[in-house]
Parts: structure tokens; C-alpha cells; sequence
């Protein structure tokens, strides 16, 4: 079983009721681990009003740590993109390393595959 880990805009999606973001983790749900992480726990405790609602939104996935393994993983993606001009440590950085080091496809939003997001550059990183 894959795991399949949303991104802060995509599970703020599914909690606000965004048909489309259902609809497909309707199908994820059937054959695949939802995952969030801790980093999108925190934003959406800090951005939902209700935070039963995150809470138990969050007892129903499983929430994946930033860990040891995943501050390598951010490390290096870090050094990476400094090399490649990029710029310091953020959430998204955090993100993809803690899917990285637990093996998970990142599920993101994107609106269209021509437009940049905030996970390209990033090596080794599966996305979905």
C-alpha cells in the first residue's frame, strides 16, 4: 500500500468540502495510506476555526513527524537548491522531506502543469 500525503491546500480543501478534492481521495482512500504532515497539522490547527474538526480529521489519517530522517532529507534538498540559486529553509522544503523520508507521494494543488509550484527543484521527491 502507497502512501499518499496532502499538502496544506489540499487538505484545507477537503475540509472546507471542495467536491473535486473529495472525489479523488475518495479513490486514494480505497487503495492507498492519506497521510499528512506534522508541518500541515500545525497550519491547519493555526488556520481552521474549529479545531475539533482538524483534530479529527487528523485521527482519521496518519500524521507523519518531522524526524531525524526527514531533517537529512531537508538538508540536503536545502543544499541542493542553494546550489541551483534558491533560497532558504521553508515549509514546503520541510514538507517534501518529511514525504521523502517516509517513502510517500506528495499530493499538492496545481492548476495547471505549465505553471511553477512550490515543490519543482526538488529532487527524489514523488508527487501525485
Amino acid at each position: 500500500m502507497e502512501k499518499i500525503c496532502l499538502d496544506f491546500e489540499i487538505a484545507l480543501d477537503f475540509l472546507r468540502g471542495d467536491a473535486a478534492t473529495i472525489e479523488k481521495l475518495k479513490n486514494y482512500a480505497y487503495r492507498e495510506e492519506i497521510c499528512i504532515t506534522s508541518i500541515t497539522l500545525m497550519h491547519l490547527l493555526e488556520s481552521v476555526n474549529k479545531s475539533d474538526v482538524v483534530n479529527a480529521f487528523a485521527a482519521s489519517v496518519t500524521v507523519l513527524p518531522f524526524d531525524k530522517k526527514a531533517a537529512q532529507f531537508a538538508n540536503r534538498i536545502a543544499l541542493d537548491l542553494r546550489e541551483k540559486g534558491g533560497g532558504r529553509m521553508t515549509d514546503s522544503i520541510l514538507t517534501a522531506a518529511i514525504c521523502m523520508a517516509n517513502d510517500a507521494f506528495l499530493y499538492y494543488k496545481s492548476s495547471d502543469h505549465t505553471t511553477v509550484t512550490k515543490y519543482d527543484g526538488i529532487k527524489g521527491l514523488r508527487k501525485v
